[in-house]
């Protein structure tokens, strides 16, 4: 009974672990409006990510002071063209507190670092502030002299007012980002590990809508599971299964942590030998549990991903082998797991 306590806790100490790293993420994201807002709007992409992003920003720019109650919104959006260059874009629009727009730039998406676009994000930003304070803060003195030399002339002598061609933003830096593990549709070759043997498998997951994804996976035993007899026969099964899981997913940079209940079914064929009339059996085993994982993006749609999982065998739900009445290959009642896995992602 003691080692059954050890192996919950060594089992559901990382899970209540990444529970509260994924609480504690949550809560960092919530932010105040104020005089200015960065927003996107493909809320799908996590390249550049949309938190990074703001801090990035509000580290350059530092803070904004302006009248009223509305601020300078900026979005950036996701963008792909079938035709021209670049293929891939980020489009960057930033309007003034009236809802006008001040400015639209389409940054070409190269290379493989999603730091890299937001600091050419935030880079164009504090360009163009930096160019409004300053054609609209000229010297005092020059000022406040034109002024009077303009008050003591004649209204036929003053000279009509010229507008000026708004400034053009600087060109922003060539940007390298890392390509998008988002909400996709993902499949990926796994390799996973339990106490009872190896398996190879292959898992498929879909998002359900902002915060939620379902996941399916199937998985073939490597080796078999064997006991031996004191009389001489020896049992042999071969297994397979299928894992079903629900699971909530938080953006954490550089990638996507996700983690929720699982539900999955072993299927084992049992051969014996060594007796005078070898037989055959197959059984099922239903195990539930929770899953977490790590999604991390290589290249656009290449990523590699880690999962733990924590599994109960649930009561009544397993079939026995019996050889002369007595059982053999008995299941385990708690079932800790890993994989490694390996993916394409759609739909960025």
């Amino acid at each position: 009974m003691g080692r059954l306590f050890r192996l919950l806790w060594l089992g559901l100490a990382p899970l209540c672990a990444a529970e509260l790293l994924c609480v504690s993420v949550a809560h960092a994201l919530e932010s105040d409006p104020g005089a200015f807002t960065l927003e996107t709007g493909s809320p799908d992409a996590l390249c550049p990510e949309l938190e990074a992003t703001r801090e990035i920003v509000a580290r350059r720019l530092g803070s904004l002071v302006v009248e009223g109650r509305k601020g300078w919104l900026a979005r950036y959006t996701i963008g792909h063209a079938p035709a021209g260059n670049p293929r891939d874009f980020v489009r960057l629009e930033l309007f003034n507190p009236e809802g006008g727009l001040e400015l639209r730039r389409d940054l070409p998406i190269e290379g493989d670092s999603c730091r890299t676009m937001s600091e050419v994000i935030a880079l164009v930003l504090d360009r163009h502030f930096r160019g409004l304070t300053t054609s609209d803060a000229p010297d005092a003195a020059g000022t406040d002299a034109s002024s009077q030399r303009a008050a003591q002339a004649p209204r036929s002598e003053r000279p009509a007012a010229v507008e000026q061609p708004p400034k053009a933003p600087p060109k922003a830096l060539a940007p390298v980002s890392r390509p998008v593990t988002g909400t996709g549709p993902r499949l990926s070759a796994e390799y996973a590990v339990t106490w009872a043997q190896p398996f190879v498998g292959l898992r498929f997951n879909v998002g359900l809508g902002q915060r939620l994804e379902a996941g399916l996976g199937l998985r073939w035993g490597l080796t078999s599971i064997e006991e031996l007899e004191p009389r001489g026969a020896r049992i042999e099964a071969k297994t397979a299964s299928t894992r079903a899981s629900l699971a909530w997913r938080f953006p954490l940079p550089p990638g996507l942590l996700h983690f929720g209940p699982a539900l999955s079914l072993a299927i084992q064929r049992a051969t014996t030998s060594g007796l005078q009339s070898p037989t055959e059996r197959t059984r099922a085993l239903w195990m539930a549990g929770v899953e977490a994982g790590f999604v991390v993006p290589l290249t656009r749609h290449l990523f590699i991903e880690g999962l733990a999982s924590l599994d109960f065998l649930l009561p009544g739900a397993a079939g026995q082998y019996l050889v002369d009445n007595r059982e053999v290959l008995s299941p385990n009642e708690l079932n800790i797991g890993g994989a490694l896995g390996f993916g394409y992602v759609w739909g960025q």
